[in-house]
């Protein structure tokens, strides 16, 4: 006879003995998917961490690039400004000094050919009563090639002359100056006019 202790009352049907291996198979398969969410989490977020270093320090690398070359360029600038404004100031009364400094401003030929200005040349200077003063009005760097240690600069230059007991007189010059990266800083290789239409001409 069957016991009614065999028979559920509501109709459910009898618990699974616990030691029963098929009772444990909805557990481990419900595992499986978090373990395998949890693991591709993990990845995605090293693989963005490592993606997010590289990617700044390539732009900060970029930036230091950027900042480099445009130290160099404000300093061409500056040396090539300052340099035009030397070659283009003379006073009679100091030939010595501004041939100094004009020797002191330039490298290669340009130089060779200051220091070879003669006592007769000088003198020259000095019987003109010569007087020259320049004015940069405007400037750009037109070329840069920080490897080769080359570069060009247009300015723009006002220049006051006088002679003698003459009134002075204002010119207007567009100077085109190249320069040399040397041990001691940039200095200008060449220099030279080139066309130019003052404002409202």
């Amino acid at each position: 006879m069957t016991s009614p202790a065999d028979h559920d009352p509501d109709g459910a049907e009898p618990a699974r003995d616990q030691d029963d291996p098929a009772a444990e198979e909805p557990a481990r398969s419900s595992k499986l998917p978090a373990i395998v969410l949890t693991a591709a989490v993990a990845l995605l977020v090293a693989s963005v961490a490592v993606a997010g270093w590289f990617g700044v320090a390539w732009v900060q690398a970029a930036n230091d690039d950027g900042l480099e070359y445009s130290r160099a360029r404000d300093e061409v600038d500056r040396v090539a400004q300052a340099a035009i404004v030397t070659m283009n100031t003379m006073d009679h009364r100091e030939v010595d000094e501004h041939l100094a400094n004009w020797a002191d401003a330039t490298t290669g030929t340009l130089h060779d050919e200051v220091t070879k200005l003669t006592e007769e040349n000088k003198q020259q200077i000095r019987d003109a009563k010569a007087v020259s003063k320049a004015e940069i009005r405007s400037a750009a760097v037109r070329e840069l090639d920080e490897r080769a240690g080359k570069a060009t600069v247009i300015a723009a230059v006002a220049t006051t002359v006088s002679n003698g007991d003459g009134e002075p007189t204002q010119k207007y010059l567009r100077i085109e100056a190249s320069l040399t990266r040397t041990d001691a800083g940039w200095k200008l290789d060449a220099i030279g006019p080139v066309p130019y239409a003052p404002p409202g001409q």
